[in-house]
């Protein structure tokens, strides 16, 4: 993603596809994806069942079906090459001055993408009819309210973080929407399971965190531990007064909380000679991902050794 060079005028084209799964036209699947036609349309139109009653599907790929993910992705397979064609760009390039006079750069993971310009009016006149076309002959159309046109100082949001540039660095942090979906998780949770003990609440809750927290480990994120760690604090505080309003907060204190070296306030349980500890998201290591090389090709033997060292190393590692 090419958002901090030398092109301080970068403009984003945020897009949303409305109802990806939902709308895939069954006409475009059974004439383009590669697979038996007669087990594609059986999938295609197996329906669904939901409360004892079955529902046709006549259009769009059943969301959760371990197919659906690779029917969209196959969909949506040459929407990368239409954009380039439209922004000038005949060939892949590492050198971004090589490229179009729009600096045009397409991104994409799954139904969510992308598209970088240094001009707002080519993304908005020019890019985003052409994704339009490419959409409509699969039966699918962009979102208006979820699509829009934004500049990188601005900043956007893409795959639960968000992506600004300020006093010309680039800075990646857990986006508030992201933040606030997993508070309304732990939120739930907290209010679902006021009668459980504590060593059950906080095993359902560790993966919860521990899952956020490793994904958003790459980027800039200790900030945002911290304000997660302290807001599940006062939700758990609040679990343990409701449960004993008639004690005391030191017996509170005494009874769910310990402290580990300097910190305070941790809150554990222990049960049949288990102890459980809630996971603190402070505890995550922030390190940055090292991007894969862009010629690395994993059936070439002469990668073997690039590929045995990012597998030893893992993604944290560090080549010279």
């Amino acid at each position: 993603m090419v958002l901090a060079g030398k092109h301080s005028s970068r403009w984003i084209l945020e897009a949303d596809i409305k109802g990806c799964f939902d709308y895939i036209s069954h006409k475009w699947l059974l004439e383009n994806i590669p697979i038996n036609k007669k087990v594609l349309r059986q999938w295609l139109t197996c329906g669904f069942v939901k409360g004892k009653h079955w529902f046709p599907t006549k259009e769009g790929t059943p969301q959760g079906g371990i197919i659906s993910p690779t029917l969209a992705n196959m969909a949506l397979d040459g929407l990368e090459k239409v954009v380039n064609l439209i922004g000038g760009v005949t060939k892949y390039v590492q050198d971004v001055s090589k490229r179009s006079k729009y600096k045009i750069h397409f991104v994409r993971y799954a139904d969510d993408f992308i598209v970088t310009s240094n001009n707002r009016e080519f993304l908005e006149k020019q890019i985003k009819p052409g994704i339009e076309e490419f959409l409509k002959v699969r039966g699918l159309t962009l979102s208006e309210e979820k699509t829009k046109i934004t500049h990188i100082d601005d900043g956007f949001d893409f795959l639960g973080q968000n992506v600004r540039k300020y006093k010309g660095k680039l800075l990646t942090t857990p986006s508030k929407k992201s933040y606030k979906a997993i508070m309304k998780k732990i939120r739930e949770v907290i209010e679902k399971f006021k009668a459980i003990s504590a060593y059950r609440l906080i095993r359902i809750l560790n993966p919860i965190i521990r899952g956020w927290t490793n994904y958003h480990r790459k980027v800039i994120s200790s900030r945002t531990f911290t304000k997660l760690d302290n807001d599940i604090f006062w939700k758990i505080l609040k679990w343990t007064h409701r449960r004993h309003n008639n004690k005391s907060k030191q017996w509170i204190k005494d009874k769910y909380f310990k402290s580990v070296g300097k910190r305070d306030w941790i809150f554990f349980d222990e049960e049949k000679g288990k102890t459980a500890t809630l996971f603190q998201a402070q505890s995550v290591k922030i390190c940055r991902h090292l991007k894969i090389k862009m010629k690395a090709n994993p059936l070439d033997k002469s990668w073997n050794k690039y590929f045995e060292i990012r597998e030893r190393e893992g993604l944290d590692m560090r080549l010279p």
